[in-house]
């Protein structure tokens, strides 16, 4: 079940037809169901848990897989903004031209569809066994080029089973930064792996 939330600066309507052609031009790949119904009746928009007078950041927790470089790491993705069904507008937000842009860079079988306001993405995991899931691919913890065809998951955590858990996971930015990483127990990380 879906917690309140608000939707914030929608796309414009969308159409099962446009998904069906979005998902065609990303090479025929399946969208989870949930996610496709939210760009139906949102395309884009970002969940808003945060009250209008309170000045704070969104954000999500991230478990990190042990023993890669992303380890050393904080828990922490801040939530900056979803993508669209292209809309032609070109302002950064499409989930295809995200695609074709930069979708290199993250581990196969996973699509980006959000971002945190900078370098790193929330991406969607499509292998089968664990299609839906959502995934945190850290820009600052990516190594080069060597790394990513040895372990293309090196800098990619664990956020959510599915879309609705995502936005249900959704926090406010703590005014304690070191209660709300304490709050983790120790060995948090230790139960996720990417394979």
């Amino acid at each position: 079940m879906l917690r309140e939330v608000r939707f914030n600066n929608a796309g414009p309507a969308t159409t099962q037809h446009d998904i069906d052609a979005l998902k065609a031009s990303l090479g025929g790949i399946a969208l989870p169901t949930q996610y496709e119904q939210y760009l139906l009746r949102f395309n884009g928009a970002t969940p808003v848990v945060v009250p209008d007078d309170v000045p704070k950041s969104q954000l999500l927790r991230v478990w990190w897989p042990v023993d890669t470089s992303a380890d050393t790491s904080d828990h922490v993705g801040f939530l900056g903004n979803l993508y669209r069904v292209d809309d032609g507008s070109n302002n950064g937000l499409s989930l295809l031209q995200t695609f074709r842009d930069i979708g290199h860079h993250f581990p196969p079988q996973t699509l980006a569809f959000a971002d945190n306001g900078g370098g790193s993405r929330f991406l969607f995991d499509l292998r089968p066994d664990r299609f839906g899931q959502v995934l945190f691919w850290s820009y600052l913890a990516r190594d080069g080029g060597d790394m990513f065809a040895v372990n293309p998951y090196h800098n990619v955590g664990w956020v959510a089973d599915d879309f609705v858990d995502f936005i249900n996971r959704i926090e406010v930015e703590p005014d304690d930064w070191d209660d709300w990483e304490a709050a983790l127990s120790p060995d948090s990380d230790s139960h996720w792996t990417p394979r």
